[in-house]
């Protein structure tokens, strides 16, 4: 993996041989790697989340309710904001760093073997993880697409598609239809599955899908709410648990929509596994998503840090910023991937700034680095705003911390790179990115 990618952190060139950073298609390798290793995870049950954007909130919110419930739960998601650590949680905690590296011993000859792409390897360190931490069960996010994905290995218990849109075209489509039907490679026979999904299109596809393979599927639509700085407070009417009044850290209407898909899925879990109606509420009340319209104080300046990275999260952004009103002046700092649609980005969320400032976030390799000064002179064609560049990640946090004054607002978005670089600059690093003790929580 180049160093300095996104991928890269210290502790996983610890673990892995060399490893190719690109995407590499099919099941087969990591299949062939995990029944080298006894095929962790097969009588683990799993809970399966992908979709374009939400699917790691579905994913620790179902991971919340669960520990809440008296679950040992085990968590897998990315990409990593700060420390390649944040992967693997048990119990909410990461896996301690030495067993990691044992593990990743057992795993190397097959690593050698096989040779996987990063992610196919990281896929199987968490499933090994997560069977010698016994977990009760797994919830385990889609990193791309979904037929292909490398943790479409899993044999669910439940699976939940978040929405479908226009992302990652260069790898899974030009067309939503197209995408969706990457998506739907990982419902499986006879498995309950729902979506949050409001497009048509989309919904009609994973529909002929569900129906051509036996599979029980469910759309969840969005419950009424209140989204405000402080979080969001919904009624959702379910089946078994009669009509719940939530409040939920999680701000915005699309977290809303992932609430409701996550508690709602919950119900269709066999009789096995107790959740109360308590755990519901305490789980809800207790997820956090780091980097997800996540808002941090400075005095009386305000910082909102959200990894939109593409149209449809911007939009959704924007949309939250719309109903939040944070205080102004609002500067925006941005710093988005070459290949992600940047001037889409930045048009949704030009309105809502009252400045931005663009820049290159370190771990973006240099192929995938956009040209700030290029983008500046697009965006200055469009709108009205002060756009301005610094070379640094470091250096537009002291811009837009100057020009947002000791009460104005802040916001970084764009990658999950450059997210990462704020919470290092604020010194908010999440507890799941620091070195944990030697035993699991």
């Amino acid at each position: 993996m180049p160093r300095g990618g996104p991928e890269f952190d210290p502790l996983s060139a610890d673990l892995f041989p060399p490893l190719p950073s690109a995407v590499q298609w099919g099941l087969e390798r990591t299949r062939r790697i995990l029944s080298g290793v006894g095929n962790p995870l097969s009588s683990i049950p799993v809970l399966h989340v992908g979709g374009t954007n939400g699917k790691g909130s579905v994913a620790r919110i179902w991971a919340s309710i669960l520990k809440a419930s008296g679950l040992r739960v085990g968590l897998y998601s990315s990409p990593h904001l700060v420390s390649f650590r944040e992967r693997f949680l048990v119990g909410g905690r990461p896996v301690p760093d030495d067993l990691l590296r044992e593990l990743a011993v057992q795993l190397r000859p097959f690593l050698i073997q096989q040779e996987p792409s990063y992610f196919e390897a990281t896929t199987a360190l968490a499933f090994l993880a997560f069977e010698r931490a016994r977990v009760d069960v797994a919830v385990i996010e889609v990193g791309l697409g979904g037929r292909l994905d490398a943790t479409n290995v899993v044999s669910p218990v439940l699976t939940a598609i978040t929405n479908v849109d226009l992302d990652h075209r260069e790898f899974l489509g030009d067309s939503v239809a197209e995408i969706a039907w990457e998506k739907a490679g990982i419902l499986k026979s006879g498995v309950p599955a729902f979506t949050a999904s409001r497009n048509e299109e989309v919904l009609q596809l994973l529909g002929r899908e569900a129906a051509t393979l036996g599979v029980p599927l469910s759309r969840i639509s969005t419950p009424e709410g209140e989204v405000s700085l402080q979080g969001t407070r919904f009624r959702l009417r379910t089946r078994r648990w009669g009509d719940l009044h939530l409040r939920s850290p999680l701000i915005g209407m699309h977290q809303l929509e992932n609430l409701a898909l996550a508690v709602r899925s919950l119900e269709a879990l066999p009789p096995r596994f107790p959740l109360p109606v308590d755990a519901v509420r305490v789980g809800v009340s207790n997820a956090r998503v780091p980097g997800r319209f996540q808002v941090e104080r400075e005095g009386d300046r305000t910082w909102i840090l959200d990894v939109a990275h593409n149209p449809p999260a911007a939009r959704a952004l924007a949309d939250t910023l719309r109903r939040v009103s944070p205080s102004a002046p609002r500067v925006g700092v941005l710093g988005i991937m070459a290949d992600k649609d940047h001037l889409e980005i930045l048009r949704a969320l030009a309105p809502e700034l009252d400045r931005i400032v663009l820049t290159v976030p370190s771990r973006i390799p240099e192929a995938r680095r956009w040209d700030p000064e290029v983008v500046r002179a697009e965006l200055l064609s469009e709108v009205a705003l002060e756009v301005q560049v610094e070379p640094t990640a470091e250096e537009a946090f002291r811009s837009a911390r100057t020009g947002a004054g000791d009460a104005g607002t802040v916001l970084v978005s764009g990658s999950f790179g450059l997210v990462g670089e704020a919470l290092r600059f604020l010194d908010r690093i999440p507890p799941e990115a620091l070195p944990p003790s030697s035993e699991f929580g």
